[in-house]
């Protein structure tokens, strides 16, 4: 038997291999979910599968699924306070079981490394920017640092974020697409028309990854990186992408 927590502490999904069987009861001890080689069925006379919205009121085993898997969705997951266990009983092949666990509420991350990190990459920024020379290959070094971290920052938040599990392809498609589209110009283009597309990416890196902020107060970031390695590519993102946009609006960029 296999089991994954999807969507925070919303779904359950237990997978059962082949020759196993599983049935978990409900919190009445009823019958409830049985899966097998045969599928997936539900006890429409089952209280807790009716307010899990898996079938409707009625009698007998319906089914709900044709494979070894199924992810509903499941309130005894949700924790009492700050640590809270649940346990969920099953039989496994006729033997009594229980999915069991503990809740561990993650403290929240010091914000103030990552606001002096910041501060420190905007003064080395403001201190080049001093220098008129250094204006366009600034802008393009920032520009494409910030793209990539989006992109980078993108990606591994759409390999883990989806509700039912797996590969969010959409936002993948998406980010890679918008990429792309400035990426070609980026490499064709050179010299102050360079920087300019630069800096238009830096501006699109920095609003893409506004959503992303929380990863900064969260003690969890649901994503395939480490959540360090993810806070650290959204704030290169967002003071890149800011510093790149800020730089191609001073008066000496055109000059």
């Amino acid at each position: 038997m296999h089991l994954r927590i999807l969507d925070g502490d919303r779904s359950l999904e237990a997978r059962v291999d082949p020759g196993r069987s599983l049935l978990v009861r409900g919190l009445l001890h009823e019958p409830m979910l049985r899966i097998n080689g045969a599928g997936v069925f539900a006890n429409a006379a089952s209280p807790t599968a009716e307010s899990e919205k898996i079938v409707q009121t009625g009698s007998g085993w319906l089914r709900v699924g044709s494979g070894p898997a199924f992810v509903w969705h499941e309130h005894r997951l949700t924790p009492a306070g700050s640590r809270g266990r649940f346990v969920i009983p099953v039989q496994v092949n006729g033997r009594a079981g229980v999915i069991a666990g503990s809740f561990v509420r993650v403290a929240r991350p010091a914000v103030w490394p990552w606001l002096a990190a910041a501060a420190v990459l905007a003064g080395v920024v403001v201190a080049a920017a001093r220098r008129r020379a250094c204006l366009l290959p600034l802008a393009v070094g920032l520009g494409a640092c910030a793209g990539a971290a989006a992109l980078t920052a993108t990606i591994a938040f759409a390999l883990r974020d989806r509700p039912a599990g797996g590969t969010g392809w959409l936002p993948i498609i998406g980010a890679v697409a918008i990429a792309l589209t400035l990426a070609v110009p980026f490499v064709l283009l050179c010299g102050k028309r360079r920087a300019q597309v630069a800096s238009i990416t830096g501006a699109v890196a920095a609003a893409a990854m506004i959503t992303s902020l929380p990863v900064f107060w969260h003690g969890v970031v649901i994503s395939a990186f480490p959540a360090d390695i993810v806070r650290l590519l959204c704030g290169l993102a967002l003071v890149a992408g800011v510093s790149a946009a800020a730089v191609s609006l001073l008066p000496e960029f055109d000059a």
